[in-house]
């Protein structure tokens, strides 16, 4: 797949209202689109559990604790979640938490 520009927030969300209402497969948005399907199921992931924000691009490449990074790792090794689900919600979560504090 070639690659495409970077989706807007705005774009993010259209297409993943026709994800989500099924006016589209997601075969037919991954061509329409230009974006694999493993992205079009993250956005819905990361829409679903944080709104828009989960949508936002971010800006800088974000620097997590020696404790964060072992506490990633310790959640993975007891199993509660996916690598995918660990980075998105303990990461994610230390990230606003060390934002707003």
């Amino acid at each position: 797949m070639s690659k495409s520009h970077p989706k807007s927030v705005k774009e993010k969300l259209e297409i993943i209202r026709l994800y989500l209402t099924h006016e589209y497969s997601i075969s037919q948005l991954v061509k329409l689109y230009q974006v694999s399907e493993s992205t079009i199921k993250r956005w819905t992931n990361r829409y679903e559990k944080n709104g828009m924000t989960g949508l936002k691009a971010s800006q800088t490449w974000k620097k997590y604790s020696k404790e964060v990074k072992e506490q990633a790792v310790q959640d993975y090794l007891d199993e509660v979640g996916s690598q995918s689900d660990i980075c998105q919600n303990t990461l994610f979560r230390h990230h606003l938490f060390s934002k707003s504090g």
